[in-house]
């Protein structure tokens, strides 16, 4: 998390505390061009014509076929940077799960603009492990070796999402507890 925070030395970005829900704002990695990624902060969530709703997941596996994802994934492909992500049980238990002994998760995201503002959504796959216990998907999760050939070549892009989703580990949680 230290080295997200020094990526974001920019006085516009602001890096949450805790739980990021849809619709608010993230610092997302988007491709600078040059040797490193760079931090943007963007809306969680593509919004629907005339509805109000947002779109917050795409399915891994039917992205590429979706008119709203399809050019994304060819073209703007991001990675949100994120300690963990909550799931809730059917009981109504929270979850959050995390990727073994690693700080950060890197969530594979599609971007798009919008009346001018920059969105993203996750991408999801099957769940594996854990996460298939409380939930039947689980966000697309990079290794950090994975965040540059996502975000820049699109045959490396489309093979890493063949691949089964990276078993996480989870634990049940309350409410009140640190989110961080």
């Amino acid at each position: 998390m230290r080295r997200l925070r020094r990526l974001a030395r920019s006085p516009a970005l602001e890096l949450p505390e805790g739980d990021v829900a849809p619709g608010c704002a993230a610092p997302v990695l988007v491709d600078s061009g040059t040797e490193k990624a760079v931090l943007r902060q963007m809306q969680w969530g593509f919004p629907l014509a005339d509805s109000g709703r947002l779109i917050f997941n795409a399915r891994a596996e039917s992205a590429g076929e979706k008119r709203m994802f399809a050019h994304c994934l060819r073209q703007r492909r991001c990675v949100v940077p994120s300690t963990g992500f909550y799931e809730w049980s059917h009981e109504g238990q929270q979850y959050r799960f995390r990727l073994p002994a690693e700080q950060m998760l890197y969530l594979a995201g599609l971007f798009d603009v919008f009346e001018g503002s920059e969105r993203f959504v996750v991408l999801t796959c099957p769940a594996v492990g854990q996460v298939a216990a409380i939930h039947h998907r689980q966000p697309v999760v990079l290794r950090r070796s994975e965040i540059l050939p996502w975000l820049r070549d699109r045959q490396s892009a489309m093979e890493l999402l063949r691949h089964e989703g990276l078993p996480l580990q989870g634990r049940a949680v309350s409410w009140e507890e640190d989110e961080t």
